[in-house]
């Protein structure tokens, strides 16, 4: 049988260390080929001595190749997975850093508000060219998508691409360590079942690992009596507002304060972010060079000591895995296997939104397919959030692939966190002025 191909687009991400990782814990597989592409030749050389030592400890033997073109790379492929976006944190800054000069202002802005819609259409102009790659080179072959805004993108897989796609995101699983070793446990001691847009999902039951019963109420009176709920500590995930959304919704929201936050501009408001002790991003990033930030994160997922926080107590841990090899493990070996989170159509998932919307939702692998699990309804609140999120997905793709200005003026206005057309009308043009290299539609 022909070698098995994995290709990792992006490769100078951290993200190719969990992959490593995985492909060493897996006999799966024992000489598949790991092609790592990304634009940049030392990005790829770099990383590769560093996941060197990490595959020379399993008992079987990947084949490692390296490229920095994007054809040779997806020649013959079996899954590709992307972790890629240029300047990612230098654009950050700016996504943010414009509309504030407008009047609007967001913490984050990675997925939701304007800065979730420029950054989601930058990266709809860079995945055009790899998704047309793969549908020449290797048609049938599984997209595993690790780069935001997630929604965004699967939204654009979804409308406008015949590769089979899938998002992947830590937020339910990793977070749900996190809060497991914050209130005492270990992590995966609570198993969740949950359903919402990526970066914020909802709660709908939380288990003890191995009972049948929920401990929903038991979880949530914990949260509330925890400290790290009610006060704002240094390196560790803040989640004072979630207790707020918590209170208000009377569901738990699951992504940490500053991810449910972007689709939320009922925050705190401006003059009360130095009272919670919050600071936008742009505070952070601006001036600081992109390396900076890949190195801070390749230390962290190599296991040494960078300013480590002290959730996840270890990093290592099992249940902390990434989930795109154990996907490819169930599909190879036709394993059903559960996950807790995995964005794709909601196919009935959500029985009160759409069908055919991107929702975080767990997912069954089973005969070939990844496919979405039966959670329930949302209640009014979070249903509208969820839902008026979908629809400015759906928009913000067709603006991108159109070129469409009138539409992506019309999404702004939509956007819950512009108050005004005039602001909607400048910070489109604004946008538009300086990221239009990667704009490909709109030249």
């Amino acid at each position: 049988m022909k070698r098995r191909k994995l290709t990792m687009i992006g490769a100078g991400s951290g993200f190719t260390i969990t992959i490593a990782k995985e492909l060493a814990a897996h006999s799966l597989f024992s000489d598949w080929e790991f092609c790592m592409m990304d634009i940049r030749a030392d990005h790829v050389q770099g990383m590769a001595g560093k996941i060197r030592p990490i595959l020379d400890k399993a008992s079987w033997s990947v084949t490692v190749t390296q490229t920095t073109d994007l054809g040779e790379a997806l020649e013959g492929a079996h899954y590709v997975i992307t972790s890629c976006e240029p300047d990612r944190y230098v654009n950050w800054a700016k996504d943010l850093s414009i509309p504030e000069q407008f009047g609007v202002y967001q913490v984050k802005g990675e997925n939701g508000g304007p800065g979730g819609m420029i950054h989601g259409m930058r990266n709809i102009g860079m995945f055009m060219d790899i998704l047309s790659e793969m549908e020449r080179r290797c048609p049938d072959a599984w997209l595993m998508n690790f780069t935001n805004p997630m929604s965004i993108l699967c939204t654009y897989f979804k409308n406008h691409s015949s590769v089979r796609a899938l998002g992947f995101c830590h937020q339910v699983h990793g977070s749900f360590g996190v809060i497991s070793e914050m209130l005492g446990m270990e992590p995966g001691e609570l198993e969740v079942v949950s359903a919402g847009v990526n970066h914020l999902n909802w709660l709908f039951d939380v288990r003890k690992r191995g009972t049948g019963e929920s401990c929903m109420s038991e979880f949530i009176e914990k949260v509330r009596a925890s400290k790290y709920w009610k006060k704002r500590f240094e390196n560790i995930p803040e989640q004072n507002f979630t207790l707020e959304v918590l209170n208000t919704f009377t569901m738990y929201p699951i992504g940490y304060d500053d991810h449910i936050i972007e689709y939320m501009p009922f925050f705190w408001e401006k003059d009360e972010w130095d009272e919670h002790g919050v600071k936008a991003l742009t505070e952070f990033y601006q001036g600081l060079a992109e390396q900076t930030f890949k190195e801070v994160k390749e230390q962290q997922l190599l296991g040494r000591e960078y300013n480590k926080p002290p959730f996840p107590a270890d990093n290592d841990h099992p249940y902390y895995a990434e989930k795109p090899c154990q996907v490819i493990v169930a599909l190879e070996t036709n394993t059903p296997t559960y996950f807790d989170a995995i964005n794709i159509r909601n196919n009935g998932a959500v029985t009160n939104l759409p069908g055919d919307v991107i929702l975080d939702v767990p997912g069954l692998a089973v005969g070939g397919e990844v496919r979405s699990v039966h959670v329930g309804e949302l209640p009014p609140g979070p249903l509208e959030i969820c839902r008026r999120q979908t629809v400015l997905h759906e928009m913000i793709v067709q603006a991108t692939v159109e070129g469409s200005d009138d539409l992506a003026v019309q999404t702004l206005c939509l956007t819950p966190y512009v108050q005004s057309i005039t602001q909607a009308r400048n910070i489109w043009a604004a946008y538009k002025e300086e990221f239009i290299d990667y704009l490909p539609t709109f030249r």
